[in-house]
C-alpha cells in the first residue's frame, strides 16, 4: 500500500473511533427521560465539603445557596487552603465549620479536599458532598446527590453547568455543555459509568477518605473517578442534582484554565485510556471509561477530522484511492448527527446554529494550546483566577461555626 493511501486510511480510522462514541453518548443522551431509580433509602448524615483559596469574593454566595439546602443535621465545612485574604473569616461568620489548611501550595484543590478529609475524619459522616467556593447550587441539588450517592452506593455527578459571556466563553460554554452534561446522560441512558467534572459531586466518606485524590493528574476529578472505579465505586449521573459556575471573562485567564483542563485530559487519553481498555477485560465499568476517555476535546477533535479529510482528499486526488475519504467523511457525518441531535435538543435549532457559526474562530484559537501540549505541556493544578462577585462580605462578628485546624 503507498505510504500516503496507508497514512490517510489509518488517520481516518482513528478518529472515525472517538466520533462514533461521542455521536453515540450525544444521541442517548436524546432518548426519552428515565429517571434513575437507586431504591428507598433513609436521608444520609451528610457534610457539605468547599475548598477554597483565596475567595472571600465569591464565597458569600455561594454558602447562601448551600445553607437552605442543608437538612438540621447536616454541616458545612470550608476548607480555607494557603489563604491569604478573609476566606475563612467570612466563612465563620456565615456558620460554615473551617478548616485552615496550610501547606507547600503545589497540590491545588487535592490537598485542599484531603484537610478537609482529615477534619471529617474525626467525626465522620456518612456522604461527603463537593462543591467549590465559586458555585452557585440550585435548589434541591444538595439533597438529590447526598440521596442518589447513599443509595448508588458509590460516587455520583451532578448537571455542573457553566456561562460565560462573549464568542470565546460562550463556544466554551457550549463545550464544557457537551462534556459535562450531555455526553454523561447520554451514559446514563445506556446503563454506564460516567466520568466526574469537579463540583457538584457526592460520595460515600469512607471511600472518599480511602482515594488518592487525583494524584498524578492535573486533570484531578477524572483520575478521582478512574481511582474510584478501580477500587469497585462507578460514578454515576445525577441530573436532577444542579450547580452552575461562571467562567472567567477575561480571555487570558479562560485559555489558562483551558489550557489546564485540556492539557489533563489528552495526558489521560495517551496514557490512561489504554489501560483502561485492558483492565476492562475483566471489568466492563473500566472498559467503558477506557472508550469514554478515548474522545478528544471538541476543538481537537474537529482539527482531527479536518486533518482526516485533507489527507483523504489528498489521497483520492493523488492516488485514486476513496476509502480514506470515504472514512473521514463517515467520521465527520457521525459527528455532526450527534452533537446536531443533542444541541438542538438541549439549546433548540436557533442557539445551535447562531453558536456553531462561531465554532470555526474558536477552534483555530486552540491550535497554540494542543501544540503546547508537546511544547510545553501543563503539568501543574493553578487556581484559576475569577472576577470578584456583587455581594459584599459580611462582617466577621458573633462567629458561628466550630474551627478546625488542617494540617
Amino acid at each position: 500500500m503507498n505510504p500516503l493511501s496507508m497514512l490517510a486510511t489509518v488517520g481516518a480510522a482513528l478518529v472515525l473511533l472517538p466520533s462514533l462514541v461521542l455521536a453515540a453518548e450525544c444521541l442517548a443522551a436524546c432518548l426519552p427521560r428515565r429517571r434513575q431509580r437507586f431504591g428507598l433509602v433513609r436521608v444520609p448524615r451528610t457534610v457539605v465539603l468547599v475548598p477554597a483559596h483565596d475567595e472571600e469574593d465569591c464565597l458569600p454566595e455561594a454558602l447562601r445557596t448551600i445553607e437552605p439546602e442543608l437538612a438540621d443535621d447536616d454541616r458545612l465545612v470550608v476548607v480555607a487552603h494557603n489563604c491569604k485574604d478573609r476566606t475563612a473569616m467570612v466563612a465563620r461568620a456565615m456558620g460554615a465549620e473551617v478548616v485552615e489548611a496550610r501547606d507547600e501550595g503545589k497540590g491545588g484543590k487535592p490537598d485542599a479536599l484531603k484537610a478537609g478529609l482529615r477534619y471529617l475524619a474525626q467525626d465522620p459522616p456518612e456522604i461527603v458532598v463537593i462543591v467549590d467556593a465559586d458555585c452557585r447550587v440550585e435548589h434541591g441539588a444538595v439533597r438529590a446527590l447526598a440521596m442518589a450517592a447513599a443509595a448508588h452506593g458509590g460516587p455520583v455527578q451532578g448537571d455542573y453547568r457553566f456561562a460565560g459571556e462573549g464568542d470565546f466563553n460562550s463556544i466554551s460554554s457550549l463545550a464544557l455543555l457537551v462534556k459535562n452534561v450531555i455526553r454523561p446522560l447520554g451514559l446514563t441512558r445506556l446503563g454506564l459509568p460516567c466520568l466526574l467534572n469537579g463540583a457538584g459531586s457526592a460520595y460515600p466518606f469512607e471511600q472518599l477518605y480511602a482515594a488518592p485524590q487525583g494524584e498524578g493528574s492535573i486533570a484531578e476529578d477524572y483520575q478521582l473517578a478512574i481511582d474510584l472505579a478501580r477500587a469497585g465505586h462507578p460514578t454515576a449521573f445525577v441530573p436532577e442534582a444542579r450547580v452552575r459556575s461562571a467562567l472567567p471573562a477575561r480571555e487570558d485567564i479562560a485559555l489558562r484554565q483551558r489550557r489546564r483542563w485540556e492539557h489533563g485530559h489528552l495526558a489521560l487519553v495517551l496514557r490512561t485510556a489504554p489501560r483502561l481498555l485492558v483492565e476492562g477485560l475483566a471489568n466492563r465499568h473500566l472498559f467503558f471509561l477506557g472508550v469514554d476517555l478515548l474522545v478528544p476535546p471538541l476543538a481537537l477533535l474537529a482539527l482531527a477530522l479536518l486533518g482526516a479529510l485533507a489527507l483523504g482528499l489528498a489521497a483520492l486526488f493523488a492516488l485514486g484511492e476513496p476509502m480514506p475519504l470515504w472514512l473521514a467523511g463517515a467520521a465527520v457525518g457521525t459527528v455532526a448527527l450527534g452533537l446536531g441531535a443533542a444541541l438542538t435538543r438541549f439549546l433548540g435549532p436557533g442557539a445551535t446554529a447562531r453558536t456553531l457559526l462561531a465554532v470555526p474562530a474558536y477552534v483555530l484559537k486552540k491550535v497554540p494550546l494542543y501544540l503546547g501540549f508537546f511544547r510545553a505541556r501543563e503539568t501543574r493544578w493553578m487556581k484559576t483566577e475569577r472576577p470578584a462577585a456583587p455581594q459584599p462580605a459580611p462582617t466577621p462578628e458573633e462567629p458561628r461555626g466550630r474551627t478546625g485546624t488542617g494540617s
